[in-house]
């Protein structure tokens, strides 16, 4: 899941990473199981989190990327060096080097790992697809492309958000344009200015400039029904959605078989 754009720290909810950046202010995350290492045991403090499909990744402040979870396709052997942004994808992570580089590990198939040459601003790693934002404003996309996910329209956007089958990018005037699979309306975006925007797996979010969240797209379990009032950010799974309020607080919606929408208290 990406909702903003140049090299943001952020974190994604759901089923698949998502490409909403939400800001964590420096909160330290010890991380379970498996006898590895955590943030807080290397002294390390957490500036962003990401989640795919069965694993996840944290951006340390130091620039290291630290994943955790199934590791069936290497998604998350996160290579050495310094990152500025991490993104994860079903069974695979992309990460933004602070050079402006991107590089993907994990699952490969269709050349999802096959990274494009040349500097990045942000990237966002969808189900079997990528797409990294170039820093003139152009929107690249690599990996799986039967649906036309990867086939971008047009030219500058100043962010982008890679779903299952579709992707979505914002335009530097505030619009949302959406391209690929439509199955469920996914990629009919509305009219109107957003904030940002983020691809969840059959369902798509915008954050309006007044900060209303809108989505659109599946809603078998009430993933789009998008509650009043202000939110700073928004990331959609598979079959839930959830929302970062102005006040701190976080606020989920739609299926609720894991508990997916139990959001804790707190700011």
């Amino acid at each position: 899941m990406a909702a903003a754009a140049a090299r943001s720290a952020g974190i994604a909810f759901g089923g698949f990473a998502l490409g909403a950046l939400l800001l964590l202010a420096c909160a330290v995350l010890g991380l379970a199981g498996g006898g590895e290492r955590t943030a807080a045991q290397d002294g390390g403090r957490t500036a962003a989190i990401t989640v795919g499909e069965e694993h996840a990744c944290v951006l340390l402040d130091s620039g290291r990327v630290e994943c955790w979870g199934s590791n069936d396709a290497g998604q998350t052997d996160a290579p050495d060096g310094r990152f500025s942004a991490v993104s994860a994808g079903r069974n695979n992570t992309c990460g933004l080097r602070e050079t402006g580089a991107v590089e993907c590990w994990g699952y490969n198939g269709s050349g999802l790992a096959d990274v494009p040459d040349g500097r990045f601003s942000a990237v966002d790693a969808g189900d079997s697809h990528a797409c990294g934002l170039r820093e003139t404003g152009a929107v690249e996309c690599w990996g799986y492309y039967g649906s036309g996910q990867t086939a971008v329209p047009g030219s500058r956007f100043s962010a982008v958000a890679a779903g299952e089958s579709h992707t979505c990018g914002l335009r530097e005037t505030g619009d949302v344009q959406c391209w690929g699979d439509n199955g469920n309306g996914q990629a009919d975006a509305p009219d109107g200015r957003f904030r940002s925007v983020s691809a969840g797996w059959r369902h798509t979010c915008g954050l309006r400039e007044n900060g209303v969240v809108e989505c659109w797209g599946a809603n078998w379990g009430g993933q789009t029904d998008a509650p009043a009032g202000r939110f700073h950010a928004v990331s959609p799974g598979t079959s839930h959605t959830c929302g970062l309020r102005e006040t701190g607080s976080v606020e989920c919606w739609g299926a609720n078989w894991g508990g997916q929408t139990d959001a804790p208290a707190g700011r």
